[in-house]
């Protein structure tokens, strides 16, 4: 029955464009069926294959695997019985009645607005305390000589510390996907007195206008002027850089927030988009709507928005319960 194998893994890959290590799970999915129908029943031959061999083989893995591998599992003998049809190896898909199970859709990990305060005010000062340097005056100044009082002779041991705040408070003020975060350049930042705006080209290429607060407004000024004093210059104009002048990666931005979470003594599994979630939740529960939240994440679909107001229910469940003379707590 394996002798189809090698011709369904080309078909998946070809025609549904398909990943190489989706392709090994699908064809791994599959061979675990094939080895069920081998040891567990009389089945012979894959035409001999019926509905009744199938939902058995799901019932016996049903309690041992995630919903989420069930799924994929379900996908992979669907996919396969398809391809046997369509190449004229079976009259009739003894899988096509079968359901794939809806998975659970989790929600994503996010900070209160009290977490991020604490983030965003405390991790530069933490930061600093670590790596054994002075506390940096006259931040967010807009004038690095201001600035520089605090430090040091050798300022260029702030680089890391200075560009790691911004990135934090990039991501929580103003949501941005990592990838977004990382392609901003110098000519896209409007920088004004009280704030300013950022243009971003999202998904899809598709252009949108994303403010700033007045803080991120200032430690980007700041950080600039910081640049420029230590004569560190980007080479394509990007602002989130490397001590080289070359554009940051996304792992790094990744292990920077992960580390930031250590520092702040704050251990929940924060990631950047996490930080974008984090945004779009906080916004919500102060009264923002859904269409504004929309257009600053840049999502196509109102649909991939409305996760957050599951979030928010769940705060005014919480609160509800601790409040509410009659909620028994």
């Amino acid at each position: 029955m394996e002798d189809f194998l090698e011709d369904f893994a080309k078909n998946i890959k070809l025609e549904k464009n398909h990943s190489s290590n989706t392709v090994l799970a699908y064809v791994s999915d599959v061979k675990a069926f094939i080895a069920y129908l081998e040891e567990e029943t009389s089945v012979n031959s894959i035409e001999d294959v019926t509905e009744f061999e199938i939902k058995g083989y799901l019932s016996r893995i049903y309690e041992k695997v995630k919903k989420t591998s069930l799924a994929r599992k379900i996908e992979s003998i669907k996919s396969f019985f398809d391809f046997l049809e369509k190449k004229h190896i079976l009259k009739l898909n003894p899988a096509f009645l079968i359901d794939i199970p809806k998975t659970e859709r989790k929600l994503p990990f996010f900070l209160t607005s009290k977490e991020a305060d604490f983030l965003l005010n405390n991790y530069l000062d933490l930061k600093l305390k670590k790596d054994k340097l002075d506390a940096v005056e006259g931040y967010q100044s807009d004038n690095y000589n201001s600035m520089r009082l605090g430090m040091s002779a050798e300022p260029l041991k702030y680089f890391e510390s200075l560009r790691n705040d911004l990135i934090l408070e990039f991501l929580y003020g103003s949501g941005l996907r990592v990838s977004e975060l990382v392609s901003v350049k110098k000519t896209d930042l409007e920088l004004e007195k009280d704030a300013g705006y950022v243009r971003i080209s999202g998904k899809g290429s598709k252009q949108r206008i994303v403010p700033l607060t007045e803080i991120t407004a200032k430690k980007i000024k700041a950080w600039s002027g910081y640049l420029s004093a230590i004569g560190l210059i980007s080479k394509e104009g990007y602002i989130i850089i490397n001590k080289k002048g070359l554009r940051l990666t996304r792992r790094t931005v990744h292990r920077i927030v992960k580390e930031s979470m250590i520092i702040t003594g704050q251990f929940k599994n924060i990631s950047p988009h996490s930080l974008r979630h984090s945004f779009a939740t906080n916004l919500l529960d102060n009264g923002a709507d859904l269409r504004s939240i929309q257009d600053m994440l840049g999502h196509s679909n109102l649909a991939t928005t409305e996760k957050y107001t599951h979030l928010s229910i769940k705060k005014l469940i919480d609160v509800y319960n601790k409040a509410h003379p009659l909620s028994g707590k």
